[in-house]
């Protein structure tokens, strides 16, 4: 299955793959295995782990799960003013979707949500250099696995104590085309955790259920 879809659109092409035996990637991209057990296979010979990302480009990648692959994430420059204004009057801000106070002046600005099976991804402008998310350990579904893949710019993923921002223990830095290490220990407990810009930037956020 190769499926275009629409959810980043008009700034990235997404196309979801799944039991692709030999699918062709011309362009720069970013290709993220979103199977919990399989690997990708890059060019016959590169295996990409479960839940990981990297960046692509004239390859030929074996899906015999699922994935996703992003293209265009190097021809965007959040720099640029009128790029910048168009991702924030076609997405929706922290506080258009949850109407809370305290995500009132938030700059992470959100794509529309896909769902695909048990997975759900979107895009997240984080419009503001070192901006922090919430600091939090639970979700909604107790057994989701929670990814942030960097498409643009450069952020991270914090590890905390407590719910204290001065308990940082640990960080993971994003680049461009990568995820973190899971943040979830063997029974799917997580620590705390949030996400952090370093530039202004966009990651996508997967769940996997």
């Amino acid at each position: 299955m190769n499926q275009k879809l629409s959810f980043g659109e008009p700034f990235l092409e997404t196309r979801y793959l799944e039991s692709e035996e030999a699918f062709e990637v011309t362009f720069p991209s970013v290709l993220v295995n979103l199977d919990k057990e399989q690997e990708v296979i890059i060019n016959g010979e590169f295996e990409l782990a479960p839940l990981k990302a990297m960046a692509v480009r004239d390859v030929t990648v074996s899906v015999p799960g699922k994935a996703l692959l992003i293209v265009g994430y190097d021809t965007i420059n959040l720099a640029d003013r009128i790029t910048m204004n168009a991702l924030c009057a076609a997405w929706k801000s922290n506080y258009q979707l949850t109407g809370l106070p305290q995500h009132k002046n938030s700059p992470y600005i959100k794509s529309p949500k896909e769902t695909l099976g048990n997975v759900s991804v979107n895009f997240c402008l984080v419009a503001d250099p070192d901006a922090p998310s919430g600091i939090h350990k639970d979700h909604a579904d107790p057994k989701v696995q929670e990814l942030h893949v960097q498409i643009v710019g450069q952020g991270a993923v914090d590890l905390m104590k407590s719910q204290d921002p001065d308990s940082m223990y640990a960080s993971l830095p994003l680049s461009a085309g990568s995820t973190h290490m899971a943040t979830w220990n063997k029974e799917g407990a997580y620590t705390w955790h949030r996400y952090r810009s370093i530039t202004p930037c966009i990651f996508l956020g997967v769940e996997v259920h």
